[in-house]
């Protein structure tokens, strides 16, 4: 009786052990529904681009790299002239930096930097001919004669309902364009522009009016993954999460997975990862039953 009793002991012991387990692993891993979250399968998802790339989520602009993509994706809250002193010095010192943004509220950012470009955000573009699934999402046509190395092999961009973008500098240039057929919901008729680029010290500054494309939903459509693969590969990518009002990065479920990370990153470091072990080896020797007839 004493023996069954232990073994049960040790049996419920091991199930909990193991289901503390499994509940971990299932918060580390398993997928969310945040929108630009890297851990999201569904439409609104990053988890495509960020398997394939070298990406990483920044919660400052203070603390930017000499070197690398950095990318403002749909930002929800508007940014300080300290954000933008940062990402211009980034530019400078040869930086690529990517605004995808259809609301406008990236014409902070740009307006800090002394960009001549801004996002015409009160505007939506539509287009009954050039499109890839309906007349709200729209295929942009890269000009032909803008050369540049992001722009190797793209033609096509498709996009969603793109906000259509004005220029005010010679500096900044066209790259591309909606066709003669698209329309505004003001009955503005177009081309228009929804792609621009602009040179700023030693880096380089691209402007989209949508940030759909990078999403898990559009990112293989068209030529927009050779277009991000052009700027993301062999490089490193930060993506702003600091502007974002529902990050994937503050999230209850993204709290519980960095609380997770440090207690791994901890029981990891030297030598406590080697008690870790000890731990576990002695656990199982206490735990499971030894090999005899009782």
């Amino acid at each position: 009786m004493n023996v069954g009793r232990g073994n049960a002991i040790r049996g419920i012991i091991v199930a909990i052990i193991l289901a503390v387990l499994a509940f971990l692993l299932l918060v580390q891993y398993a997928p969310d529904s945040e929108a630009f979250s890297p851990n999201n399968y569904g439409w609104n998802g990053l988890q495509g681009v960020s398997s394939a790339y070298n990406v990483n989520f920044t919660t400052s602009l203070a603390s930017l790299p000499s070197k690398g993509v950095l990318a403002i994706l749909q930002p929800s809250a508007n940014f300080s002239s300290a954000d933008a002193n940062s990402v211009k010095n980034f530019l400078l010192g040869g930086g690529m930096v990517l605004v995808a943004d259809k609301s406008g509220v990236a014409n902070s950012l740009l307006r800090g930097m002394g960009a001549g470009i801004t996002i015409e955000n009160q505007y939506s573009i539509s287009d009954p001919v050039y499109n890839w699934k309906a007349s709200s999402v729209p295929t942009a046509l890269v000009l032909s004669a803008v050369h540049a190395p992001y722009l190797a092999n793209v033609s096509g961009l498709a996009l969603n309902q793109p906000s259509p973008l004005s220029l005010a500098s010679s500096g900044a240039s066209e790259v591309a364009i909606t066709s003669q057929f698209s329309e505004t919901q003001t009955g503005a008729k177009g081309p228009f522009v929804v792609m621009a680029s602009e040179k700023m010290g030693d880096g380089t500054l691209i402007v989209v009016g949508d940030s759909q494309f990078l999403l898990n939903s559009e990112w293989t459509i068209a030529n927009n993954r050779v277009l991000i693969g052009n700027l993301f590969a062999n490089t490193s990518v930060f993506i702003d999460a600091s502007h974002w009002m529902n990050s994937p990065l503050t999230s209850s479920t993204a709290q519980a997975k960095a609380t997770i990370r440090e207690v791994y990153d901890t029981i990891s470091a030297v030598p406590l990862r080697y008690a870790f072990v000890l731990m576990v080896v002695g656990l199982a020797f206490v735990l499971v039953p030894r090999m005899k007839d009782e």
